[in-house]
């Protein structure tokens, strides 16, 4: 007999503890796995056992009633409480780490959440010494606050062209900061509207009349007595967004804003008294810093996409719809059904790659920060196309992929209460910001286009670049893939994401050649951008496949057998998924057959078939606690109904039976007598 879930008596629903009965691996290796180590795990259990211990921290539906001030208010709340409870855990000694404790104990945006991370880093990266030894104290303590002010009205992507300007006066030994033009405001920085007392401005320097480059500058903003902007800055919020409400994106405009000239920021630039700039260091190290928002989006796109997909593929064990093939009177979870598996498992797919492929990505970020240090600068390339490549695959994937998942869910996924919505919404800038993903997969083709440019020097492409050193061998493959058999053999399933790969590579440098011997156009590239986007974007996927695959069948990386096969699958349908998704390449080049179609899918529904029973077992290894993803039908207990139903009837426009207004206007139009 089935047991309907019950948050309020603490019953978990009898299908969903069936699902979580079916785990025949160790649960806790992959917790450690996806969690990235043992050590890390315990953290975010700490960090989840300090939020539990106070009520006012916990999520909570309440969230998804509330109006936007009422959000701020609340979130800030929150905070206070934290730095009141847990400063010296959290905020007396500031560690990057720390700035991840919102994710895992944080309802909404938190606030104040750039001045730990892209104003601290700023600092930190290109403030000199002494600027870092006069700064970074405040900024830890939160005796100053600020933001990444790089963003115009007019301008985002392209650094070089913002309008924003800063005058050297040699006389009085300042700069003169001006926003020239409306389209020279400062626009859409987090945390700028409200939540900061300086601004890291980036602006166009100005000495003797000549622009002499983009760099950043420490501005103060605000009186931090009162609060009040200081003269000659207009700040202020820009208003509602599709999502992230209840962060304080701004606007900032500055009229001759005086600043003294030991505020530009200046461990690799410095300008002297006469106004003569001092190159102190390599400006390469300028992106390398750029680089850390990028990669802690990759790192978060996993996360993100789990979460929906924890709370869509409970409903979808719990939630029956329609009888039985075999005419039973019990209705099917929607997860029995084929349709159903084909969305979420190879969601689950791509979350088990992306978390894997970001470990990698953090690891060597961490070691280009050392090498930076160093002033080595080997792997800054190699770095800059890899962040900003996953930046724009994870992103795109874990965003499409909620809202696959919220779309799974039928209408009651179009519901705030089932979290889907405002978890889309909120990670709906993911694709935007640290760049626009086109120009991100554009910034990912530098390589591919350099690397291309050094093999005609005869010069060797190295590590994850190097299947390209044999372009013509792979597309010399033909047919490898027409049974369900070869679809599912590891190799030719890399051969497969490698020819794709290899295919566009070589179409698009021969492409990018006949343009460039019928055209005196400089700017070639912009007529085969269609063709470079697809080219990285193939290649980078590939790549995520060999660092999975890597990693894997790593000696001894997982212990449990069983895990690792599931692992093996997961790896398979990602290649499988890819290759159904974009397929038209490898026809052209002849790696596939007529038939090859028909075997992919065929290989993608015995994938399925196999990991059906562990899909709950595999998808809350993440051990999400219930206040982090407050939802009626995603909850721990398989609780779909009774909470959906209690949080419907607690809704603000139930308190009066008459809302406001309706009296006054419709109400004289219903009772008058005809």
């Amino acid at each position: 007999m089935q047991t309907t879930g019950s948050i309020r008596n603490k019953v978990v629903s009898s299908d969903l503890q069936a699902e979580r009965n079916n785990c025949n691996f160790d649960q806790l290796e992959l917790t450690h796995l996806l969690w990235g180590g043992q050590k890390e795990y315990q953290r975010v259990r700490g960090i989840i056992a300090d939020v539990e211990r106070y009520e006012v921290l916990k999520g909570s539906e309440k969230w998804y009633d509330m109006s936007r001030e009422e959000q701020h208010e609340n979130a800030l709340l929150r905070l206070r409480t934290m730095y009141d409870k847990y400063f010296d855990k959290y905020f007396k000694e500031y560690k990057p780490s720390m700035t991840s404790w919102w994710s895992v104990g944080f309802q909404g945006l938190m606030p104040f959440m750039v001045t730990f991370s892209m104003f601290y880093s700023a600092v930190k990266g290109l403030g000199s010494d002494e600027q870092g030894d006069k700064w970074l104290p405040l900024i830890r303590t939160m005796k100053m606050t600020g933001c990444y002010a790089q963003t115009e009205l007019g301008h985002g992507s392209f650094v070089q062209g913002l309008e924003t300007t800063a005058t050297f006066d040699k006389e009085k030994q300042e700069f003169i900061i001006n926003s020239p033009t409306i389209t020279s405001f400062k626009f859409w920085p987090g945390d700028m509207a409200i939540y900061s007392d300086h601004a890291i401005v980036f602006a166009k320097l100005i000495i003797d009349g000549k622009a002499r480059g983009v760099h950043g500058f420490m501005v103060p903003t605000r009186d931090r007595q009162t609060w009040a902007p200081l003269p000659g800055i207009e700040v202020g919020e820009i208003g509602p967004k599709f999502g992230f409400n209840s962060k304080d994106n701004g606007y900032l405009a500055l009229r001759q804003v005086r600043i003294p000239k030991g505020n530009m920021l200046s461990r690799l630039v410095e300008v002297d008294e006469n106004g003569k700039m001092h190159v102190k260091g390599d400006p390469r190290a300028l992106y390398g810093i750029m680089l850390e928002t990028r990669v802690w989006i990759c790192r978060f796109a996993s996360q993100q996409l789990s979460q929906g997909l924890t709370i869509a593929a409970r409903y979808a064990v719990v939630r029956r719809q329609f009888s039985t093939l075999d005419a039973s009177k019990e209705e099917r979870k929607l997860l029995e059904y084929q349709t159903h598996m084909f969305k979420f498992g190879p969601l689950l797919a791509y979350i088990m790659v992306m978390n894997i492929t970001s470990k990698y990505l953090i690891q060597e970020y961490e070691t280009l920060e050392e090498e930076l240090m160093q002033k080595k600068f080997d792997r800054l390339d190699i770095m800059h196309h890899l962040s900003a490549g996953y930046k724009a695959a994870f992103s795109k994937i874990a965003y499409e992929g909620i809202d696959t998942c919220r779309q799974a869910c039928g209408g009651v996924g179009f519901s705030a209460h089932s979290g889907l919505p405002s978890l889309q919404a909120d990670y709906a800038p993911n694709t935007t910001y640290e760049g626009d993903n086109t120009v991100m997969f554009q910034q990912a083709a530098k390589l591919l286009l350099k690397t291309y440019k050094q093999s005609l020097k005869g010069e060797k492409a190295q590590g994850y670049l190097a299947y390209l050193n044999d372009v013509d061998g792979l597309l010399k493959l033909k047919g490898q893939i027409i049974t369900v058999e070869q679809a599912l053999d590891l190799d030719k399933l890399d051969k497969a994401l490698a020819v794709r790969s290899a295919y566009k590579y070589k179409r698009t440098m021969a492409l990018l050649k006949e343009i460039e011997s019928k055209s005196e156009n400089e700017r070639v590239h912009s007529l085969a951008a269609v063709d470079i986007v697809g080219m990285a974007h193939s290649h980078i996927l590939y790549v995520a496949y060999q660092i999975f695959c890597a990693n894997i069948s790593q000696l001894g990386s997982i212990k449990c057998p069983n895990l690792r096969g599931h692992l093996q699958d997961l790896g398979r349908l990602y290649a499988l998924s890819e290759l159904k998704n974009d397929s038209a390449s490898l026809y052209e080049a002849g790696y596939f057959e007529s038939t090859s179609g028909t075997a992919i899918q065929n290989a993608q529904k015995h994938l399925l078939s196999k990991l059906r029973p562990y899909m709950i077992p595999l998808i809350e290894a993440w051990n999400f606690p219930d206040h982090l993803l407050p939802s009626a039908i995603g909850n721990s207990y398989g609780d779909i109904y009774e909470t959906q139903l209690e949080w419907a009837r607690n809704s603000k426009l139930n308190k009066n039976p008459m809302p406001k207004g309706f009296k006054e206007y419709m109400l004289p139009i219903l009772t008058a007598k005809l």
